[in-house]
């Protein structure tokens, strides 16, 4: 993968906040975020050879919904702090950032049908 001069000046930027203490990089490091996979991957009904638009990862998603509590924002307000903070970045380890209704369909559509039946 190139890196670009953006990439450079915003690993830089980060490299500065993470030395004035950034909690949520200590989260994503002693969580094993892994152990969620198993359990998130069977919300995907797509697994199949049809096509389409891949996932985001599952567990980018639950890394999202975990700074959407901790934060309280709602759908739109997460999209723009994925967009504009980056810790949030950092914490989601991304470089695809979810639009609202992705975020959105996430909750609603898998995890209550996850949950309901």
């Amino acid at each position: 993968m190139r890196n670009t001069l953006f990439d450079f000046a915003s690993n830089e930027l980060y490299r500065h906040i993470s030395k004035l203490g950034d909690r949520l990089n200590r989260v994503r490091d002693i969580i094993d975020w892994e152990v969620f996979r198993p359990i998130l991957s069977s919300l995907y009904k797509n697994h199949t050879e049809k096509g389409g638009r891949p996932n985001i990862d599952e567990i980018v998603m639950l890394k999202v919904l975990v700074l959407q509590n901790w934060y309280n924002l709602s759908d739109q307000e997460m999209e723009f702090q994925l967009a504009d903070r980056i810790s949030f970045q950092h914490f989601i380890d991304s470089a695809e950032i979810p639009d609202f209704s992705t975020i959105w369909r996430f909750i609603v559509k898998d995890l209550y049908t996850f949950y309901l039946f």
